[in-house]
């Protein structure tokens, strides 16, 4: 049978201080080596990344799952929110697996998801807002520069918009508020976490396509309360039953 795979190779051209962003990659990301190919001919760099994840077409709702950018240990693994270097389960899937709007056992890959192999009345599509890898968004700017960082989300956020049209989604789930100010008409609110634990909706209509609604739920890896996991499955659970019913 055919493996299906969501890992591709894109280039990225650093206009300021290449040598500097070279370095830095360099440096920080030394473990994941082989996902960088440096052209210092052209000031250019081809990295692999993943996504995203179109699932076929059928007859079940839309839902589009957006994240900041990936792991380099995912890109390997050649699967969003891969298990860990142990083996563990992301906790993503414990996560969405407690909702009630997912259901599969065995491992998930690529091809699971694509084939629409689990029972739900969605059919999820998966993709990130910034496409080079590293272990945590927040060290894109530093790594990259503002100028390419600035680029590749300008670039990130109008193929989500292209990709919103496209397949004709209606639901988009973010986890985190760096996806959702994005797209969102109005930005994140602040220690938007807090109005999350208590139980509120978090929502919005994209700038692009008013009549598709972004919700904005934690980050996977999450987990700052004792009761953390109970909590992201309420609201997960709580989006998807708004989005089941639109």
């Amino acid at each position: 049978m055919e493996s299906l795979s969501i890992i591709h190779e894109k280039n990225l051209t650093i206009d300021k201080d290449y040598q500097q962003v070279k370095s830095n990659i360099q440096e920080n990301l030394s473990e994941w080596s082989d996902l960088f190919v440096f052209d210092d001919k052209n000031n250019q760099i081809r990295y692999k990344t993943e996504g995203p994840l179109i699932p076929e077409d059928n007859s079940r709702i839309p839902v589009l799952i957006l994240l900041s950018n990936p792991h380099p240990h995912s890109v390997k693994q050649g699967m969003f929110l891969s298990p860990n270097r142990i083996g563990r389960e992301n906790p993503f899937w414990e996560t969405l697996k407690g909702t009630g709007y997912f259901d599969y056992n065995g491992q998930i890959d690529a091809e699971v998801m694509i084939r629409n192999r689990y029972k739900s009345p969605f059919r999820f599509f998966m993709a990130v807002l910034l496409p080079f890898p590293s272990e945590d968004p927040s060290h894109l700017k530093e790594l990259l520069g503002y100028n390419a960082y600035r680029k590749m989300y300008d670039q990130g956020r109008d193929s989500i918009h292209s990709m919103i049209m496209d397949h004709k989604i209606k639901n988009i789930i973010c986890f985190g508020g760096l996806q959702y100010d994005a797209i969102a008409i109005g930005g994140s609110p602040n220690n938007y976490t807090s109005i999350l634990s208590q139980g509120m909706i978090v929502k919005d209509t994209t700038k692009s396509h008013t009549s598709t609604y972004v919700y904005l739920t934690f980050p996977t890896g999450w987990r700052y309360v004792k009761n953390f996991k109970v909590i992201k499955v309420k609201n997960f659970k709580n989006i998807l039953t708004y989005c089941q019913e639109r």
